[in-house]
């Protein structure tokens, strides 16, 4: 399969990526959507629950990841898979096969996983109907899976792949699909880089990041707009407050 996109073929052809590489895509994710949050009403959903992470892009593909000690799980559906069990003339599922070689000990992260996704009767909380189709997991410091990583990233068609992107070039592709004003850009590389920097529960939004928040809204954030921003940062350790003086 090759992509219009180079960075997806990169991403294909790089292998397996590692728990630490996921982890740090998430956090640059998270924070340059709070941006997005604080100017529009939003068109994804993206959450923490404790040590699990769900993401959907409203696009016809979404994933979780629950991170424990010393590894991770994550599952993927794609609409555009032929694995995707929901149509009338999809094959019998069978999610044991994802699974194939995993270690018991991360069977309570795979359910946390699978408890955040739609399952066969469109409900959510059902681990062992949850519909997916591919899955990798760690044990230890990088993902394997029950088949090769093209064919897990095939069947993920993507989801995740800018979470892979080395990190500069992850933010340019996030930045250049919002299309914000000011300086939104640079701040939200400066919260990155200071975030993985400090040992700190939680890290403050200094006053010239906060302005940038304005500025990409054109006035302070709408209290509500400002709360869903807020809440996404939270999630990743950064405090996002309105600064005095803007």
């Amino acid at each position: 399969m090759s992509a219009i996109n180079p960075h997806i073929d990169a991403v294909r052809s790089a292998g397996f990526p590692t728990v630490e590489q996921l982890r740090r895509g998430i956090v640059l994710s998270c924070i340059t959507h709070s941006f997005w949050l604080a100017v529009h009403d939003p068109v994804f959903y993206m959450f923490w629950d404790e040590s699990t992470y769900f993401e959907d892009q409203i696009q016809g593909e979404y994933w979780a990841v629950a991170f424990t000690e010393g590894g991770a799980v994550v599952v993927f559906y794609s609409s555009e898979s032929e694995r995707n069990p929901f149509p009338d003339d999809s094959p019998v599922y069978d999610q044991a096969r994802y699974f194939k070689g995993m270690p018991q000990r991360l069977n309570p992260a795979k359910d946390r996983a699978l408890s955040l996704m739609i399952d066969l009767d469109w409900q959510t909380g059902n681990p062992s109907k949850a519909a997916i189709t591919a899955a990798m997991w760690a044990d230890g410091e990088r993902f394997t899976a029950a088949e090769p990583w093209t064919e897990v990233f095939d069947h993920s068609l993507w989801a995740c792949n800018t979470h892979l992107l080395p990190p500069e070039a992850a933010l340019q592709e996030w930045w250049r699909g919002m299309d914000l004003l000011g300086s939104g850009e640079r701040a939200a590389w400066s919260l990155y880089q200071r975030r993985l920097a400090s040992t700190a529960a939680v890290i403050a939004v200094e006053p010239w990041e906060w302005r940038s928040f304005v500025e990409a809204a054109e006035q302070e954030p709408e209290p509500a707009k400002l709360a869903a921003a807020q809440e996404l940062l939270a999630s990743v350790g950064i405090a996002l407050q309105p600064q005095p003086n803007t």
